[in-house]
């Protein structure tokens, strides 16, 4: 099943065949939406359709300076953090100032930024603070922990209709959060349609999502869910590397 073949027949050649289980997909729903990653079928190829545009070779090259401009202030702030807590020994045959720090966090606070801006025209500034709701809400949602990993198993695998009627803090959490980012979501598209509105130019993901007229307001929600938690790492136990 690992093989080449194998795999480009199940992901390329007959993906729609292989379908993720729907408890997976009820569960992710409450994070992602109703985006391409949880839809199937016919759902799945008109999304996939109108939103390749979006996502064309011009308008991504387009992007590369601010994801450049945004990985060098990734290695500021890791530069800086380091600086302020090296580490408690010191090498004199290599007398570089060393520390460990925590690329987990610092990965899904760099993806948010490039995301805001890329699909929403939006600075979330998330590597230098955390006042937006926004990202309060992701980073409490989706810093990794044994028990989200377990509220994930039950909710997904075991019962979900069990799981919420259990007096545990992860359920209100998760209803707060996922509830919170929606309304956020929401907001922002609101916002957006009267920006373009007004006349002035955006040239971000949302912005050509909304003037294509083929996603509903509840259907552009779902596909912001999915963009901004895009490359957020979720479930995954904390991954540490020495930087020097």
């Amino acid at each position: 099943m690992t093989k080449p073949n194998a795999l480009a027949d199940i992901l390329v050649a007959n993906a729609y065949d292989f379908q993720k289980p729907q408890r997976i997909r009820n569960f992710l729903r409450h994070v992602l939406g109703d985006g391409l990653i949880v839809v199937e079928g016919e759902s799945h190829k008109f999304q996939r359709k109108h939103l390749m545009p979006a996502f064309s070779f011009r308008h991504i090259k387009d992007l590369y300076p601010m994801m450049w401009t945004k990985a060098k202030a990734l290695i500021d702030r890791i530069s800086l953090e380091i600086q302020e807590y090296p580490a408690k020994s010191y090498d004199i045959t290599y007398p570089a100032v060393t520390g460990t720090t925590e690329i987990n966090n610092w990965a899904s606070k760099v993806t948010l930024d490039i995301i805001g801006v890329a699909g929403l025209g939006r600075e979330f500034n998330a590597l230098k603070n955390s006042d937006d709701q926004l990202v309060k809400d992701y980073e409490e949602l989706l810093e990794p922990s044994s028990e989200k990993l377990l509220f994930f198993i039950m909710k997904a695998f075991v019962n979900a209709r069990f799981t919420e009627m259990l007096p545990w803090k992860m359920n209100k959490m998760f209803a707060r959060t996922t509830a919170s980012l929606r309304g956020i979501c929401r907001q922002m598209v609101k916002e957006k349609r009267e920006t373009i509105k007004s006349g002035e130019q955006h040239f971000d993901i949302l912005s050509l999502l909304i003037k294509s007229n083929d996603f509903s307001d509840d259907e552009l929600v779902d596909q912001l869910l999915t963009f901004l938690a895009a490359g957020q790492v979720f479930l995954h136990p904390p991954f540490r590397k020495k930087l020097n």
